[in-house]
């Protein structure tokens, strides 16, 4: 009897002691009970997050959206391009390119085997973009990332991307790479007394604009361009803004005495753009008796000159 009256004592006197600290437990141990409950609810309340990954949708107009009909076999086509890549399957890969695209830059297949090898010299995973569509033209951007269970490697947030351009060919989509679109013939020319340019054609890519040109210099000196000397020694004139040409600062475009070379003029342009293509404007043509290519000696030479001049040459065909 006088066991069990000492042992209640002792826990009246523990808990007249020790009252506040087990009163601040109590709270604590409340508040957590609490807040996992409340965490409980909110994880079997919340929605599932929807996704607005739209692969077909174009990025840059959304007016003009890839047709329904041409959504699942542009998958398959590029999915089965990716994949042929994947296992170096060249010749079933080079099937997928269009004609067109094969013939101007990869036409036999040892070129397109190494860029295979480069582009993929490890297994890729890819996903796809629609970025515009002119003309029943479909451009997409598509992503290569490292297949980090396939190549070893931990880099697996690592990718390049490429713009990559579908249309039909006969029956058939083909792909074509780099952004090519078309080519068009142009056949303008211009001539004076030093120098003769035929504007051959033009190649329409994505983002960019390239015209292909023929020179020919009628005389026994020098005739130069461009040599980074000058700013904007040769534009694209469009409906809105000029363009300078797209190049190293210091790439040289000499025409030698009585000499006919070809050169491409690259400027940047998109397809969504909706300035007109006006003129090439030559604002810095220097014809000069000795070029070195020496930019320090630049200044004597065109000192030198026999003649310092401009040209625009009309883009647009006349009435």
């Amino acid at each position: 009897m006088n066991y069990w009256l000492d042992i209640r004592l002792k826990i009246r006197d523990f808990f007249r002691k020790h009252k506040k600290k087990l009163a601040i437990i109590i709270i604590i141990w409340s508040v957590i009970i609490a807040i996992n409950y409340f965490l409980k609810n909110v994880e079997h309340t919340n929605e599932i997050p929807i996704t607005t990954y739209e692969p077909h949708n174009p990025v840059m107009d959304e007016g003009d959206r890839v047709p329904e009909a041409y959504k699942q076999p542009i998958n398959v086509l590029i999915d089965s391009y990716v994949n042929y890549c994947n296992n170096k399957e060249y010749e079933k890969a080079y099937d997928l390119i269009s004609n067109e695209y094969k013939t101007k830059f990869l036409n036999n297949i040892e070129d397109f085997k190494e860029y295979v090898n480069v582009k993929f010299s490890t297994k890729k995973l890819y996903n796809i973009q629609n970025y515009s569509n002119i003309d029943n033209t479909y451009v997409y951007r598509v992503r290569f990332l490292e297949d980090i269970l396939a190549s070893g490697t931990t880099n697996g947030y690592d990718y390049d991307e490429e713009k990559i351009v579908v249309k039909l060919e006969g029956d058939a989509l083909k792909l074509a790479l780099d952004g090519y679109i078309r080519e068009e013939e142009v056949g303008i020319q211009a001539e004076d007394n030093y120098f003769k340019m035929k504007i051959v054609k033009k190649e329409i890519f994505y983002d960019k604009v390239k015209y292909i040109v023929e020179l020919k210099n009628k005389t026994s000196n020098y005739i130069v361009l461009q040599d980074g000397t000058e700013l904007s020694e040769i534009q694209l004139q469009l409906t809105n803004e000029k363009r300078d040409l797209v190049t190293r600062h210091d790439s040289n475009i000499v025409i030698l005495p009585n000499q006919t070379k070809e050169i491409t003029l690259n400027f940047g342009e998109f397809i969504e753009e909706e300035d007109n293509d006006i003129a090439i404007k030559l604002n810095a043509i220097r014809i000069l008796p000795k070029f070195s290519g020496d930019i320090n000696k630049a200044k004597q030479e065109k000192e030198k000159a026999i003649k310092l001049y401009s040209l625009t040459i009309n883009l647009l065909p006349e009435n």
